[in-house]
């Protein structure tokens, strides 16, 4: 009953403004004497669900304590050795002559080495000393790659010819060297020294060159001969053969051309010479010259060593006037190139 009373409903009356206003409110009111009982019956179980650790009992042997052991002291006895005494074992080896020899020697070679070295440093002086040695041209690689410019050496190269005439422009060395062609004879035309050189005949020997000039003057042709000389060059190639080439070109256009003025005044032609020519161009040929010079060259020789052949044959002097030309468009060839840019 008690309960139920108090949890019976109570009115409050509230004046707002003068105005009673009733409020309803619902108390619960709840029983914690059960709760109390609920967790003490918790705790019960709790303590009554302990759970005990049971561990197995061994016996352990103890570790005994270490002692530690001293050592036992070796008594090592060191045998004394007897110091030798030197001088008085050199006294007793040598004999009083022995003795005075070796210190004559030793004095000997002393005073032999201290006036040497005396009398060398007055005489020679090393920083005057040179060592001549010959300085070998550098070779470039044949193994180069193509387009890696090496240096080539282009030799210096003289030959006699017979000159038709020097003209100030290139138009009248041209109109010149037509009338020359028309009667047959070979031409060319060089700018030397800001002047146009006109050439009709070439040949390695200048009293070769003047015969020439007197069958030509007998002919109404007025000329002359003289020495024309061409100075060395360094130049760009593209290999060491091609190098090796530019060497060896002038040497053969000097034999051909010998043998071109031999075959003038004697009409006869050696065949081994042209062999041996051709056995040359050849070794070259072969190794792929590329070099535009280079290439020039070697076929303006070729084409000498072709006509000097036929006229070995026919004995046609067209064929000895073709040769003539091949060799002074060789001249012509090396002349402009020796006057490229230098290396």
């Amino acid at each position: 009953m008690a309960r139920k009373k108090r949890q019976a409903k109570k009115e409050m009356k509230v004046k707002i403004n003068g105005k009673e206003q009733s409020l309803n409110e619902e108390v619960v009111i709840k029983d914690w004497s059960k709760a109390k009982k609920e967790t003490a019956a918790a705790e019960d179980r709790l303590e009554n669900d302990e759970f005990e650790w049971v561990l197995p009992n061994k016996n352990i042997p103890e570790v005994p304590e270490f002692q530690p052991v001293q050592g036992i002291p070796e008594s090592i006895e060191q045998e004394k050795k007897p110091k030798i005494n030197i001088s008085k074992y050199l006294q007793t080896r040598i004999s009083p002559n022995k003795k005075g020899l070796i210190i004559s020697a030793i004095l000997a070679v002393a005073i032999g080495l201290g006036f040497g070295l005396f009398v060398w440093k007055l005489v020679v002086n090393p920083e005057s000393s040179t060592t001549l040695t010959d300085a070998a041209p550098a070779v470039p690689s044949e193994g180069k790659e193509k387009g890696a410019a090496l240096t080539a050496t282009m030799p210096d190269l003289s030959a006699a010819v017979v000159q038709g005439g020097a003209f100030s422009t290139e138009e009248a060395a041209e109109s010149f060297s037509d009338k020359f062609t028309s009667q047959g004879l070979p031409s060319i035309s060089l700018n030397v020294d800001e002047q146009q050189f006109l050439f009709i005949g070439v040949t390695e020997d200048l009293s070769t060159a003047k015969t020439w000039v007197e069958d030509y003057k007998a002919s109404g042709i007025d000329v002359y001969a003289k020495e024309f000389s061409i100075s060395e060059n360094q130049i760009k190639v593209d290999s060491k053969i091609e190098a090796e080439w530019m060497t060896e070109a002038p040497k053969l256009f000097g034999i051909l051309a010998k043998e071109a003025a031999d075959a003038r005044s004697s009409g006869q032609i050696n065949k081994q010479v042209l062999q041996d020519s051709e056995i040359t161009i050849k070794k070259f040929e072969d190794k792929n010259i590329q070099q535009k010079l280079a290439v020039d060259l070697r076929v303006q020789l070729e084409d000498t060593i072709k006509q000097l052949g036929a006229y070995s044959t026919s004995q046609n002097q067209e064929s000895l006037t073709k040769a003539q030309q091949s060799l002074l468009n060789f001249l012509k060839a090396y002349y402009d190139g020796s006057k490229g840019p230098s290396v």
